[in-house]
């Protein structure tokens, strides 16, 4: 296997990526995080193409209507405008042919290039090529069919080599981030094969050496099946070309001849040489599940270049600069509130912010499990607490849109002038967040956090964590830090963390008005964060990955 290099790069494929909120090619943690991944690896010269899909925005953009539910509206997206590129092949523009059951759907190829030594490469079928019923495949992130999901999976995994293969370049590696990509798989063996001259057998294994996975959650939706008898009409087409019965080429996703269901987890898996989890308690909980299987551990990290405060990145952590640096954010904070929402409270008050995705296990109900207990807390006489809660649900996720308009209803109602939904949860919004909040919550249900990183970078300000001790909070010793929940009494323990400990410490003030005990966790907490940056990870891929 060749060395990485520039004529060997990584080849990393995603089905999202967070490079910046203009940019509809993300849904959450997970494309973040690729976002990060890749200007890490920029930092550190790297050579790594990425590959994924150009997105157009639909149903992107969160909006409440007047009775609090979740609506979703286009983003309106030009990639030209955002300053992105055709690719070109000898002077014509470069389209890349796959066959999905009975058409060929050609994608053009469109580029981002994130440094001298990383760019990232996105296909998009809407092109004249096609169809008008097939131009809109790339359109939807996340919130299609499932035959339009497998559809962006196959153009993805398979397009995805092929378009590689077309540029010249052949990967060291190709990582997985996540199994979504994990069809690439036929399309290594089909060149394993025409290149060497080898079995389907000796193929396989070739394809295999060079690949790896990151598993990024345990939970049932983010380890999807796909229909047996949807799947097939597909696959037979590669089943014929590579010259094995459809049943050879689906086995490694069957967990046995009967199933039902192919699963992208499994397939991943057995496609793969290595795994990665993305904390240690996640890699130690995958290992129990899938137990057969190469795992190491490399937990996430965020780009701090992106997320950390310059102002507070050189702050001197011995004296009280710090507390100044972050009474500003707090400022900038309320006025990007009061431009998303219309409303404005006092910085002066403790901030505490719960902001993620609206997945059930990540349990924002539970922080309002009390509403009179909330509102005493919120609204005492003399030390009042500002809440903020960001978040969308998944577009198909009924339950959790009522969830949140439930939640909407009582900050109109029981918790008004204390209390603010932020709509539109995006890279935007998380920036302003992570910077002017005081306390940071997390309360996930145990083990179902994966790693969780906007803890990462709210530390990195100075934002104090407020944690069930999953993912990758379980890694760190939090006494004189934050505080810990218990996750089987995650509501009452929270209320009573904050009503005896937590209020009282950040109002707790020095002659010059500062709460010193509470500075000094907020210094202990900008320490801590390097050991969560993007850049450890990515070297941390080299060593324990990639290898």
């Amino acid at each position: 296997m060749p060395h990485i290099s520039a004529q060997n790069p990584i080849a990393y494929f995603c089905a999202e990526y967070g490079l910046k909120a203009s940019l509809p090619f993300y849904a959450g943690g997970l494309g973040v995080l690729a976002g990060d991944t890749l200007k890490a690896a920029a930092d550190l010269q790297l050579p790594m193409v990425a590959v994924g899909l150009l997105y157009r925005g639909d149903r992107a953009v969160q909006k409440i209507d007047a009775n609090g539910l979740q609506i979703e509206q286009d983003l309106p997206f030009d990639p030209l405008s955002e300053g992105m590129e055709h690719v070109y092949l000898d002077d014509q523009p470069l389209f890349i042919k796959v066959h999905l059951a009975e058409v060929d759907i050609w994608c053009r190829v469109w580029k981002e290039t994130i440094s001298d030594t990383v760019t990232l490469y996105l296909l998009d079928t809407d092109t004249d090529q096609n169809q008008l019923t097939e131009r809109s495949i790339t359109h939807p992130l996340y919130s299609g069919t499932a035959e339009t999901s497998l559809k962006q999976q196959l153009i993805l995994g398979i397009g995805g080599v092929k378009l590689l293969h077309f540029l010249g370049i052949h990967p060291a590696i190709i990582h997985l981030n996540e199994g979504r990509p994990a069809f690439l798989h036929w399309q290594l063996i089909r060149w394993c094969m025409a290149q060497h001259g080898c079995s389907y057998q000796q193929a396989t294994q070739l394809a295999k050496a060079r690949t790896v996975y990151t598993n990024h959650t345990l939970v049932a939706a983010g380890n999807h099946g796909i229909s047996l008898a949807l799947l097939s009409r597909y696959a037979k087409h590669y089943a014929q070309e590579i010259g094995v019965s459809l049943e050879q080429l689906l086995e490694f996703g069957l967990i046995d001849q009967e199933s039902p269901q192919f699963l992208m987890t499994r397939f991943a898996l057995n496609t793969a040489r290595k795994a990665s989890g993305v904390s240690q308690l996640h890699t130690q909980l995958a290992q129990q599940r899938w137990p057969a299987y190469n795992w190491v551990n490399v937990t996430n990290g965020v780009h701090l270049p992106t997320w950390q405060d310059s102002a507070v990145k050189n702050c001197d952590l011995a004296d009280n600069k710090l507390w100044q640096v972050h009474q500003q954010n707090k400022q900038d904070l309320v006025k990007f509130v009061k431009q998303r929402t219309g409303y404005s409270y006092n910085p002066e008050h403790l901030v505490i912010t719960w902001a993620r995705r609206l997945a059930g296990y990540k349990r924002l109900g539970a922080l309002f499990a009390d509403v009179a207990r909330l509102r005493a807390i919120l609204h005492h006489e003399h030390r009042p607490v500002q809440l903020l809660v960001a978040g969308k649900a998944h577009v198909l996720d009924k339950q959790g849109k009522i969830k949140l308009q439930q939640i909407i209803k009582y900050m109109a109602k029981e918790l008004a002038g204390q209390a603010l939904f932020v709509p539109n949860y995006d890279l935007e919004v998380a920036k302003f967040l992570v910077k002017g909040s005081d306390l940071w919550i997390n309360i996930p249900e145990q083990g179902k956090e994966a790693c969780g990183t906007s803890g990462m970078k709210a530390i990195s300000n100075g934002v104090l964590q407020c944690t069930v001790a999953d993912g990758w909070a379980h890694e760190v010793d939090w006494q004189d830090k934050g505080w810990v929940l218990d996750s089987n009494n995650v509501s009452n323990h929270l209320y009573e963390t904050l009503e005896q400990q937590i209020v009282p410490m950040f109002y707790e003030r020095d002659q010059q008005n500062i709460p010193q005990q509470w500075l000094a966790r907020m210094k202990a907490s900008v320490s801590l964060a390097g050991q969560f940056s993007a850049r450890r990870m990515v070297q941390q891929y080299q060593e324990r990955l990639y290898s």
